[in-house]
């Protein structure tokens, strides 16, 4: 009986010490890797172009502070006889890939008078260097300066549009950037509220991480969390948080907690069986945007 019960015990023993390597190296493996990189997964390259669908666009290439050059693209309006161009939504992507995969997900918007200028991070694309949490920051602050002034040059106003990963930088962005005042308005598509805590909830998933979430999840730097800027945005600024409560990548507690701690004017709307930034691929939800950008009080230009 006492063999079988040391047995038991060594066995047991064996298999919490192999738990607890694992989590000291994902720990480990999180403090190397800066932490802040595991959010974000570029491809090199490009899988193709938008003159591929027709679509009229030109590269567009910036450099940021630290002299890489970043890439991105500036897709046409394309405007029927007599129709005047509304504006430009300035589309800070997720945190895959790069913009050859993004661009479709608001190219349809072009027909609607609306102009899209697409920037690939650092690190994703043709854009130079690795990205990180405060660098990938620093980059949609260097494009939103570029926009800017591309569309004050036009007599253009600009939309700040941020799609998942890229919709906590844009929430951020809004409290960061003294510029910030000078756009339009702001739409928040799925967006996460706070870095540690989506790494949190993701640990909690897994029943080897789950033990470590709490610890591990403050390996990673908070400081840019949109919880922590989204009440610093522009009094004046519209802002539009859309989120589905299927997503199974960002829960819509994220987006509904970001919009509780947001001042007005704002707007939450709500999708109970859309997938991952998938409202948009519905037509309901492109009229109901289109609708409240048509409603925004745009700016008026000095000839």
């Amino acid at each position: 009986m006492a063999a079988l019960f040391l047995k038991s015990f060594l066995v047991v023993s064996r298999l919490l010490v192999r738990r607890i390597r694992w989590v000291l190296l994902i720990g480990f493996t999180l403090l190397l890797a800066g932490c802040g990189h595991l959010f974000y997964w570029p491809e090199p390259g490009l899988r193709g172009t938008p003159d591929q669908l027709d679509l009229p666009y030109r590269d567009v290439f910036i450099v940021n502070h630290q002299q890489q050059r970043l890439h991105g693209w500036w897709l046409e309006a394309r405007l029927e006889e007599g129709q005047a161009e509304r504006g430009v939504i300035y589309f800070l992507h997720g945190n895959a890939e790069n913009i050859s995969t993004h661009f479709a997900a608001l190219n349809w918007i072009t027909r609607h008078g609306w102009s899209v200028f697409i920037l690939d991070y650092r690190g994703f694309g043709l854009s130079e260097g690795q990205p990180g949490i405060a660098g990938v920051h620093h980059d949609a602050y260097v494009g939103l300066l570029w926009v800017l002034e591309e569309a004050q040059s036009q007599q253009l106003p600009v939309v700040l549009f941020g799609q998942s990963l890229g919709a906590a930088t844009s929430a951020t962005l809004l409290g960061l950037a003294p510029e910030a005042d000078q756009l339009a308005a702001v739409v928040l598509d799925s967006p996460f509220s706070g870095y540690r805590r989506i790494a949190r909830e993701k640990m909690s998933e897994s029943w080897l991480l789950w033990a470590g979430q709490y610890p591990l999840s403050w390996l990673i730097r908070d400081d840019y969390s949109p919880e922590r800027w989204i009440a610093q945005r522009p009094q004046h600024l519209p802002l539009l948080i859309l989120h589905s409560c299927a997503d199974a990548v960002v829960p819509c507690s994220h987006g509904q907690r970001l919009f509780d701690l947001a001042a007005e004017p704002k707007t939450y709307w709500q999708d109970e069986h859309a997938p991952h930034t998938g409202m948009l691929n519905q037509l309901y939800w492109r009229r109901q945007l289109l609708s409240w950008l048509d409603d925004l009080p745009l700016p008026e230009f000095q000839e």
